[in-house]
């Protein structure tokens, strides 16, 4: 039995688009290891994609690390990646998935209207033989450029994600904080009330913490700040902006509490890390020149 690796990163971005051309885009549509003789994969992509990547998992086991936790996956798995996020995934014979890839300028606020937090999100459940048929749908018109492509499959890709939503709802009793959730991404850089994110949802502070902590994994604090981590190190990355004004920029205003609210949850400082991102683009812009 082969096994197949995916680590060439111009392979495995190569329809990584982020487009807001439409509200909905599909940029590819796959099944893997169902048509052909299965193969162990391991596929790694440090970057992460420009676009969503959602993954069914109808075979086997589909294992995949999010934020240092390793998750072994069963049939009926789902798992959406979000752009930009470093992703790695593996499995061996006879594991099995089918996967889409989308973008628009819609996604987020359909994913948080549905729901589903804009973050990495493993959501294990039944196996459900009407999403399949659904995705197997979408890869068939994928492959054969049925007409109005496009059209088409951002359908096929709404009531794949509608289902997952709707049985969510059923199976946990499930309560969506879209309202809190969106004014928290809209709004993160500015200081934010529990109280005022409770009351979006018309819920009492303990309850709306409670809720929020259960759905998306940890505090509305943890969450904000987690956040503003995020664009804190794309700026440091992107810009060479005093560090500041990169807090500053990121949600704090008081750069002594950003240097040490950085160092605490990223193990360097903010220096560090502009450093060491630094001198990593250095040796890929020399391997690069290399090849």
């Amino acid at each position: 039995m082969r096994h197949i690796r995916y680590r060439r990163l111009e392979t495995i971005n190569r329809l990584s688009i982020h487009s807001t051309d439409a509200p909905l885009i599909v940029n590819l549509v796959n099944d893997c290891f169902t048509i052909y003789e299965p193969y162990s994969y391991d596929t790694y992509n440090c970057q992460g994609r420009d676009d969503y990547f959602l993954i069914y998992v109808t075979d086997g086991i589909f294992n995949t690390e999010i934020d240092g936790v390793t998750y072994s996956l069963k049939k009926g798995s789902i798992v959406i990646y979000p752009p930009k996020y470093k992703y790695h995934y593996w499995g061996e014979p006879p594991s099995k998935y089918l996967c889409a890839h989308f973008t628009g300028s819609q996604a987020e606020k359909l994913l948080t209207d549905l729901g589903f937090p804009l973050e990495p999100y493993v959501l294990e459940g039944e196996f459900s033989q009407k999403i399949k048929n659904l995705f197997d749908k979408m890869v068939e018109q994928f492959l054969t450029k049925a007409p109005f492509l496009q059209y088409s499959l951002c359908c096929l890709l709404l009531q794949i994600l509608l289902t997952v939503a709707t049985n969510r709802v059923k199976n946990d009793g499930y309560r969506t904080l879209k309202k809190s959730i969106r004014y928290i991404h809209s709004s993160f850089t500015k200081k934010i009330q529990i109280p005022y994110l409770a009351n979006l949802e018309g819920l009492s502070n303990s309850r709306y913490i409670e809720l929020f902590t259960k759905e998306m994994g940890k505090t509305p604090r943890e969450y904000i700040t987690d956040l503003r981590l995020s664009r804190a190190c794309d700026l440091l990355e992107s810009t060479d902006a005093p560090i500041g004004s990169v807090g500053a920029e990121s949600g704090y205003r008081d750069p002594y509490f950003f240097s040490k609210i950085f160092k605490k949850h990223m193990g360097i400082s903010p220096q560090e890390y502009r450093r060491t991102y630094s001198g990593l683009r250095a040796i890929n812009e020399q391997l690069k020149e290399q090849e």
